[in-house]
Order: C-alpha cells, then structure tokens, then sequence
C-alpha cells in the first residue's frame, strides 16, 4: 500500500537491509521482535516506573501523570457509553469506574475529537491522508478507527507523537497485543532512528519532546513526505501544558506544509479566572504542577483563533464544548437520549460548567479548506450562536441600589448544601433544607438570620423544622403559604428514584398529605390563590422515576389535595429545572428549562389558572416573546420589591458574573414582550464570588437572600458557596418601579475613569451647538470578551491605554517624513472654511506630493484634511494604511483587545488633518478611530436622531455644522437630542458603533490617525462595491426602490388623490417603523 513515507518504506537500516529479500507478510522479520500470547495489560503504574528512565526532568513525569489519569476515564466511558471495539482495555490493567459527572464530559470530548477525525477521513481527496495525534499518550485514537471502519482508513497514515519514553511503552504494549498488532501488521522497528518507536504502512510512532521543532522538522524531512499529503494534526489537551511560544512554535510550524488541517481540544476561561469553576481547575493543575499555560495567555475563543490565523492558517473555527452539546447537526438528538439510557445522569449544571470551560478549534490552510463544513459559509461558522445582549438592555441600577451587596459568614454548624429548598419563617429568619453535601444527601436543617446568623444555633420564630421522618432528598420544592405555612413537594434520592410524598406546615408542625399523582424532582412551583380564596400551590413539569422529563401542571389545595389541571396549549415541550413565579393571585409566569434530551427551551409563558364549579381547574397558557431572553436551566425565578429577578443557573452560554442576577421585565409601547436586564451587583467580590448553581433564593421583606448552591468541578474538586448573600432593598417604597426611568449606571468588570477629558492649560474644545453635553465614557479593557461585551452595549466608548504600536512615538512629521517617499502623491480635501460640508462641496480635491502636502500642513497651518486611498484601483478596492504605505506596517497594531476587529476589518484609512472639521456623517460599518498623534473633539449623535440633520436621502453626510457657533444656523436645526462628545489625545481609542452620526474637530494644527472599520455584522450589507464602508444597508437600498415602485403606481390617478392616498401610506409606514422599533425582532 502506498503510504506518504519517503519512498514508500521506512528508513534503510542496516536490519532491514538484511531483511530485504524476504517476504513482507512473513512474521519472522529478523528486525521485530515478536511477544506472543494475551496483553499484559499494563497498569498505570507500571506505565510511570518505565518511564521514569528517560524523563528529562520532574515536569515531564507530572505531564505523562495526567495523561494516566485521562486514560483511565477514558476506559471507564468506553466500559459504560461505548460498544466494540473496546480498546481502551489494552491500555488499563485495573479499570475504574468514574462517575456520570466524569463520563459525560469525557464522551464528549472523545466525541469531539473523533467527529474531526471521521469528517477528515470521509473528505474525498487524491491525496494520501495523515493523521497526527500531538500529545498522544496512551490514548488508542488510530485504533479505533482501524478496527470500527478499516476500508475508509485506506490510503490513511496515523502518526502518534508523545515523549520517547512514553511512544516506548505504547510500542511494547501494542507489540505485545495481538488485537492490536494485527491491525497495523507488518510492524517494524529498527536500529539508528531511536525517534521512530514503530512503523508501519498504517501507523507511525515518534518519540520526540513536542518543544522540540527543529528535531521534529528533521524526523518529518527524513521519513515523510507531508508536502504531497493531506494533513490533520490533533492536541486533546496536550500542547497547553508547554511554554506559550513553544507551543505557538509548533503551530506555525504546521503552516510550512501546503494542505493541512489543525484540531486543538483544550480548556479556556469564558468568564476570566475569577469564575469558581475556573479557579478551582486551574488551582488543580497548579496542584499536580502542571499548569495549563496557554489558558491564561487566550483565554478566549477570539483569542485562539487570532492566535491561529497569526500562525498563517487561512480559516478557523473555534467554539465551546458546551455549543457543540446543543448542536443536533454535531451531536445528535438520539446519542443525546442514548446516554440518558446508559446511565441515570442529573449533573446538568455541572456538565455544563466543565463543557463550557472546553473548547475545540479547527484551523485549515490549503484546499482542505474549501471542503470543510462549519468553516466556509459564515451563516454555518456557530449553529448555536453566543448570546448578544441588546444594546438597550444594559445594566439598569437606581442610584439607591448601589453598595446594598452584604456578604455574610457561614456559621460553624451550616454546612454546605446544593439543590436544597428554602423554607420561610416568621420575622427576619429563614431555613434551608435537605440538599446535598460532600458526604452525601442531607435530612436535617440550617438556620440563618437575614442579617446574618444565629450564633447560638437557634431562631426567634419558633417554627419547627421538617422532622427526621422526612427521608433526604434533594431538588424537592418548598413553598410558602399565608400565615407561615409551607408545603413541601417531591425531590429525589437518585437520578432513577424520584419522590412523591409531600408534607405541610400548619402553625407549629409538619403533617404528611397526599402523595403527589407521580414521583416528582426539578419541577417548578407557585403559591396561587383556589377557587375559595385559600392559598394553593401550582407545580409542572420535572422528571420522573427512570429521568423522563414530563409537562404536566398539579395543583394542591389544603383541602382537596392534588388534582392535574388541564391545559390550553400542547405545544409546551416537557422539561425540568425550569423557573417558575406568581406574578398575581391567579398568574405568573414560567420560563427557561431543558428537555431530556439536554436541549434548552427558550419559551416564556405567561399563565393563568381558572375555576370551573364542580370541575377540575384549567389552565391558561399564553406564549411570549422574548427579546434577547437567553434560556436558563436550574435558576431561580422570585418576586421582589422591584420586579421578578432571575437568579444564577446555567445557559446556553457561561453566564458572565454582570448577567448571573437579572430582572425579568415586559418592555414595549404595549408591553409586548420581556427583557432580561442586569439589574443588581454581582454576586460577590474577588475570592468570595458565589457559584450560582444548586442554589435557593427567597426574599423576605426588603431583603433578597441566597443560599446554599456550588458544584463539582469535573474531577478539579468542588466548590461550595460558603457564604450567604443579602441582597437589600433600601427605601423600597421610593424606588420608582419603572425600568425605563432609571438612572443607568453601568458595573462590569471594566476599569472606569473619572479624571477630567482635558487638563488645565490644553485649548478648550470648541463649543457645540446643541444644549447638554455627555462625555463618552472611557475605560480600560483587558481583553477582547470585554471589547466584545461594550460593542454589544451599542454605545460609543474610549478605550484607554492600548498598545498600538510604537506608531505612538515614531509618527513624528520628521519620522512620517522619511518613511513615506515624499514624491507618494496622495489626494486631499482642500478646504475653503474651517468646517468641510459634503452636500455643499466647500472643499475640492487635490492630488499632490505627500511632502508638499504634509509642509503645508505642519509649516503653514493649510486646511487640508487626508483620508488615504487604496494606492492602487482607488476606485474598486478599500484603503488599507499598512498596503498603501508599507513603511508604516510595522508600527502600528491592533492589541490583541481588538480581536473581533482586526478578524473583521473591511479598510483601514490613514487620516492626516489640518485645523479643519471633518462633516457630520454616519458609517454604515462599526470602526474605532485610534487617534496616533495630536488631539481631537468628535461630537456624536445616535441613530435615532439622524431625522434631525437633513440628511438627504440616499445619503449618509449631513450639511449642519454641529460645531457651528452662529445661533441663525443653530436655529433652522431640530436639535432634540443630547449629543454626546469624546476628547481624543495620544493612544485613546475611539469605538463608533455603526450608523452613529460623528463629526470630528482638531485640537491643534496636526492630527494623525488610523481609522480600522469592521464588519460586526453577518450579513444585511449592500451587495457590490463598498469602497468607504458607508454604503447603506441592502434593505434600505431596496426599500427605496420599492418606494419609487410605490410613487409610479400612482401616476394613472388624479394627483389630489394619489397624495392622499401617499400620505396615508406614509402613515402608515412610521407607525411600522415606530412599532419595529418597539419589537426589533
């Protein structure tokens, strides 16, 4: 079989060349030595004692340590998830059974793998394929492919690559097994290459240190020939173990080879190291001495695929594990249900979190590219898409809520408890119940005081807790009742055994009543009113004994017990975990929850329950839409003093710490639909933030108290919240409930200034002619999510302290001088006033030497403005500064914050002005304006205001003069809208969002800049030539069109009539517009 090794074999050795006459099926290869008989089956431990012998220093062992422990989970999902082949067996003398938790995660991630893996084998090609598995250790990847599917393996060259020690006990354990020896038959190994463990048409072992590129360039030049061949290299956790250039080295070293393809599973931090789940993984590695060091250089899925595309790779893809769970396409609905028969399983929240913080990356270079699904088509690059916040749901805060976040410490007798259910009390105190420990499922009781805890262990209500009768449960439900009493619903022992039985508090003691109808855990439920006025409790969905999610709603009253209530709609999908709330005596609303199959529901329903006489009651169902409502499972969903607040939980994206309390308000002219704003402090400071999972939540007057909750960390350890959060409400009745009228003080987790925009001494800015002026808020960024999360804000914003370069220092006149040929000609607006105006055209064109024109700039003060062109089809392509002037390419960047711009960029315009104002115009394109040298006043105006400048239609240039002071010109303008105004000096960074309408004015006689726009959009741009990035969008354009279309109608009709009915029609069009305004979706 021809295989893409040099000359068809392996190296000429002095043993094969005595072998070289004789047959290669024969078996008695004078350069093989054969062990006959069963495997060994070696132990993890003897794996490290024979590897010990060639480690190269104490870090390497702790490495080859973690790759032990993988394969042992490995071999535990193959025993539980996995049919045949069952190779994993050859590898692990003494098998250990990991937990649901353990497997879950590790099946995905082999499923991940494996996906590529099938996907690259299936592509057709003329090429012979290889497949490099980098950091290998023990894992069996090429052999489960060999002996599941052998023909699509065909002209197939696996190549394992690991530490020599390693690769050498691999080889033994393969030599000594017949399964597995059978597969890659003939197998040689041979003397003077001591890299090469074995060799064969079908597999390749190489021992070799992955630091190591100039070694592994030799092995590959000596005995491969990739340049001919279809590459896919794999590093499942391997590579971020190495040093950052080290492993960035290998990377780019894959890019010398014409067609190849880069699968990279490792972990990465979605909400930075403060998220518990985070620090507790990265405390592990820590732990074994063996940090993940990539991690925290790109932390995030922005940061690798830069990181890959700086490398020379031409498309890459990278998305979490927990996206790809909810892909179908990538992991179908019926693997999904499979699992949950193979194995009770309820870690949802903690699955969650692990997939999360995992990632997998494909990069491709070469023609592989054009055949890669999910990395071509733009619309296919994420299935299930990162949550975007809307630009109008930023962080709402009445100023009296700020600083209300008390953090108390635990009690020595509290203990930590998960899945536990709250149970209300008298006066100031309330209880947590049942849960989960460490050591296992809790029956008893802790106490806590809202403002603190009861040191002596005893509570002023004098309400008793549930008795011991009561078994331990978990995800059971408590509600609260008038007159202090509760009923206690359902729970769980075990994923497979669910609860029916139900106990009530009446004055002072617990009563059991009538079971539930069936076995229930994780259903939601709601204090409603009966039809005699008595309190009652509404509870749905959950799952029953066996795991099936169901759909059906009880209600409980004290004097009937339980009976089902009927429903208006079938089409509620049956659910657990999902968050339920009264929202009046009779309704409420329910939201969130997840299928069985692992899926979220994204539904929100408002419900209401109806009395017949003598009939069972119904239920009312109504759905909702919801506007950027991102569905949450296992959060908690409680009325408070200033609107419903959901609380913690998990989503189809990591919940970032501003999200994790939100409130849940309708939004609309009509109230049409429901909003979720990030309304309160987050949950906690520094060390001490909560992890908000197996939580409960319960508000008791003017104070919101959450307790309990944390997770296991995969196998990192776990994570208990041991502290309990208030959460008060001062001045309840003061408060103005209407979000809308809320004073908006933003609190990420961004480094906001307050010092003065210009210093004493430094030249006013000039004066501008609307009333009011905001000042753009400035901060300091981190890293591309926090870019990522202020672009979604909609809003303009300084970014200060970026590192652009050393453009900063350099772009001196002199420096700019001698780097720029002065004979470059360049065109430049000539201006006759101090304030250029498109529509009236005050300036002209003029094409000119750059010295000429930079002297008369600089020297003499001209009111010349530049906004470089592409230096070559001006007409037909966009400026790019770094194309167009060569010289400058190396000095300026874009720092690694401004991922998502420099992946998106459309052009990139140098600007060089005079003291002359640029027009008031819009950009159809997002862009930030990195002001280089000199100072500046951009003056800037939302959207919605662009109805008050004349822009003519067609156009995106306004004719008014905002920096104007003539109060006649100020006059014929509507000035209805505040503007809003950022200084720019030396290294400030400007983010215009798109269709902003800006108009900038020079601080002094020079002014140099760098303007990058980008596409922060998939798709709605005009079709064709864009050359300026301010072509309107299609829909526009067509709408236009359409409008001519609609005029033209008219023309057979008397002209009295055909403007009436134009008007009317005009009418009609703005209550639209205000109403899509009102519902963008």
């Amino acid at each position: 079989m021809d295989t893409p090794l040099r000359n068809g074999a392996a190296p000429d050795t002095p043993a094969m060349k005595e072998s070289k006459g004789q047959s290669t099926a024969s078996r008695d290869d004078t350069d093989i030595q054969e062990i006959e008989g069963d495997s060994p089956l070696v132990s993890k431990k003897s794996h490290y004692r024979k590897a010990k012998k060639s480690e190269k220093s104490n870090r390497d062992e702790k490495i080859m340590e973690t790759n032990g422990s993988s394969i042992v989970s490995k071999r535990s999902v193959e025993r539980t998830y996995l049919h045949d082949p069952q190779i994993y067996r050859y590898f692990v003398k003494k098998p250990h059974r990991r937990s649901p938790l353990i497997h879950r995660g590790y099946w995905l991630r082999m499923h991940a793998v494996e996906q590529v893996v099938q996907r690259f084998l299936l592509e057709p090609s003329e090429k012979k394929k290889v497949v490099m598995n980098f950091g290998c250790g023990y894992d069996p990847l090429p052999y489960r492919f060999l002996s599941k599917d052998p023909g699509q393996c065909e002209g197939v060259t696996f190549v394992d690559v690991d530490y020599p020690g390693l690769m050498s006990i691999k080889r033994d354990v393969i030599r000594s097994t017949s399964e597995l020896r059978d597969l890659t038959w003939p197998l040689k190994c041979f003397v003077g290459h001591p890299e090469i463990t074995f060799w064969s048409d079908r597999y390749v072992g190489i021992g070799c240190d992955l630091q190591d590129t100039t070694k592994l360039d030799e092995i590959f030049e000596r005995h491969f020939q990739l340049c001919s061949c279809r590459v896919l290299c794999v590093a499942e956790v391997s590579i971020t173990y190495m040093d950052v250039l080290a492993a960035d080295a290998l990377i780019k070293w894959m890019t010398q080879y014409e067609d190849v393809r880069f699968c990279l599973l490792e972990q990465f931090l979605p909400d930075g190291e403060s998220h518990p789940f985070a620090r507790k993984m990265l405390q592990h590695f820590e732990n074994l001495c063996t940090p993940l060091k990539s991690v925290s250089f790109y932390s995030s899925l922005k940061n690798q695929e830069f990181r890959f595309l700086q490398a020379g790779y031409d498309t890459v893809h990278a998305r979490s594990l927990w996206h790809l769970w909810q892909d179908d396409s990538a992991v179908a609905v019926d693997s999904r249900l499979r699992l949950n028969t193979l194995e009770p399983f309820d870690e949802w929240e903690e699955f969650a979190l692990f997939a999360s913080h995992y990632f997998i990356l494909e990069a491709v270079k070469g023609s592989s590219a054009l055949t890669s699904p999910n990395m071509t088509d733009p619309d296919l690059k994420q299935q299930i898409p990162e949550r975007q916040p809307d630009a109008e749901n930023s962080s709402f805060i009445p100023e009296n809520l700020e600083h209300v976040l008390e953090i108390s410490s635990i009690a020595d007798s509290a203990r930590c408890r998960r899945f536990g259910a709250i149970i209300p009390s008298s006066g100031n105190t309330v209880s947590l119940h049942g849960g989960l420990s460490n050591q296992g499922r809790l029956e008893d009781t802790d106490g806590y005081w809202l403002t603190g805890f009861d040191a002596n262990g005893e509570r002023s209500s004098g309400l008793p807790d549930p008795p011991s009768s009561i078994p331990a449960r978990l995800c059971h439900t408590i509600t609260a009742l008038s007159d202090c009493k509760c009923l206690l619903v359902g729970g769980r022992e075990s994923p497979d055994r669910a609860l029916s039985g139900c106990w009530f508090r009446s004055s002072a003691e617990w009563r059991a009543v009538e079971d539930l109808p069936i076995p229930l855990y994780r259903h939601c439920a709601a204090a409603v009113a009966s039809d005699t006025e008595e309190a009652a409790v509404l509870i749905f969905g959950g799952r029953t004994t066996g795991g099936p999610a169901v759909n059906r709603w009880f209600l409980w009253q004290e004097t009937t017990g339980w009976n089902e209530v009927l429903t208006s709609s079938e089409n509620l999908k049956p659910r657990f975990g999902a968050a339920m709330a009264s929202t009046g005596s009779h309704c409420g609303l329910l939201l969130g929850g997840m299928t069985e199959e692992g899926s979220f529901c994204d539904e929100i329903w408002e419900w209401t329950v109806t009395y017949g006489r003598g009939q069972n009651p119904t239920l009312v169902l109504n759905a909702q839409q919801g506007i950027d409502v991102a569905p949450r499972m296992g959060a908690c969903l409680v009325q408070s003093p200033i609107g419903l607040l959901l609380i913690g939980g998990v989503s189809t994206s990591l919940i970032p710490k501003e999200e994790e309390i939100v409130l849940v308000t309708k939004k609309g002219h009509d109230q049409s639909f429901y909003v979720l704003k990030p309304a309160l402090p987050s949950t906690g400071y520094g060390d001490l933030r909560a992890l908000l999972v197996g939580h409960a939540a319960y508000v008791c007057g003017d104070t919101l108290l959450i307790a309990g909750g944390g997770a296991v960390c995969f196998s990192f350890g776990s994570h208990c919240n041991h502290n309990v959060w208030t959460l008060k409400f001062p001045n309840v009745r003061e408060i103005n409930y209407d979000l809308r009228q809320w004073v908006s003080k933003r609190k990420t987790r961004l480094n906001y200034q307050s010092r003065p925009q210009w210093q004493l001494g430094d030249p006013s800015p000039p004066t501008l002619c609307s009333n009011p002026v905001e000042q753009v808020l400035r901060v300091k960024i981190e890293s591309a999510d926090d870019f990522d999360r202020l672009m979604n804000k909609g809003r303009p914003v300084v970014m200060e302290d970026l590192d652009l370069g050393r453009c900063t220092k350099d772009w001196t006149v002199p420096e700019l001088e001698r780097k720029i040929n002065p004979y470059t000609m360049v065109t430049v607006h000539e201006a006759q006033a101090g304030s250029m105006n498109f529509q009236h055209k005050n300036f002209r064109y003029v094409k000119k030497p750059f010295g000429e024109f930079i002297q008369e700039v600089h020297v003499s003060g001209s009111r010349q403005y530049l906004r470089s062109l592409a230096a070559e089809k001006s007409a037909d392509e966009p400026a790019r500064f770094y194309k167009d002037f060569p010289a400058l390419r190396d000095d300026f960047c874009l720092p690694l914050q401004l991922q998502t711009v420099a992946l998106n960029e459309h052009s990139s315009p140098l600007r060089i002005s005079g003291p002359v104002n640029m027009w008031l115009h819009y950009d159809v394109m997002a862009n930030v304006l990195c002001q280089i040298s000199g100072k500046k006043v951009v003056a800037l105006y939302p959207p919605s205001d662009a109805v008050h400048f004349a822009i003519p239609p067609g156009s995106s240039s306004s004719p008014v003069d905002v920096f104007s002071t003539d109060p006649d010109h100020r006059g014929r303008i509507d000035y209805r809208r505040h503007h809003i105004r950022a200084a720019l000096g030396k290294g400030d960074v400007l983010y215009i969002p798109p269709l902003w309408l800006h108009s900038a004015a020079p601080m002094e006689n020079l002014s140099v800049s760098v303007n990058v726009f980008f596409r922060n959009l998939k798709s709605g741009y005009a079709a064709g030539r864009d050359v300026y990035g301010n072509r309107d969008m299609q829909a526009y354009e067509n709408g236009r069109k359409s409008i001519d279309k609609m005029v033209k109608s008219f023309n057979s009709l008397p002209k009295d009539i055909g403007s009436v009915y134009l008007e009317r029609l005009a009418h009609e069009l703005m209550e639209k517009a205000k109403a899509y305004g009102r519902n963008p979706a």
